[in-house]
């Protein structure tokens, strides 16, 4: 029978899997699930650097934190800042440049957001 599907993760293609491991085990604090030569899988998150299935697509990754200022503080000492931190609407977010130089958005989501939690029916 089939069963729906359920997310599994994002890949992020690099430019240099070894320069990016790095930044996402050392700055990030990212723990490795499986690897690969031209792949490196972590809990949600992938990156490799293989061809994509698709054409060239635009993203916005987002890190979960629960102290942006700490996270801040931390992360600036190891990684280039891209963004500083901003306030919006569903809480306060930085970014950080990846090996690639792509923006990581770290996001410590506000207690309440404007959006709504949808009802099941």
């Amino acid at each position: 029978m089939y069963k729906k599907p359920t997310f599994g993760f994002v890949v992020e293609y690099v430019k240099d899997i070894e320069i990016a491991k790095n930044f996402y085990v050392k700055t990030l604090g990212l723990k490795i699930e499986r690897e690969h030569p031209t792949y490196v899988q972590f809990e949600t998150f992938a990156i490799a650097t293989d061809e994509p299935m698709g054409a060239k697509v635009k993203r916005e990754i987002y890190w979960l934190v629960n102290d942006i200022n700490s996270a801040f503080d931390s992360l600036s000492q190891n990684a280039e800042i891209c963004l500083s931190i901003k306030e919006v609407p569903f809480g306060k977010v930085f970014g950080v440049r990846d090996p690639d130089g792509y923006p990581c958005y770290i996001l410590e989501l506000a207690s309440h957001r404007p959006s709504q939690k949808m009802k099941l029916i």
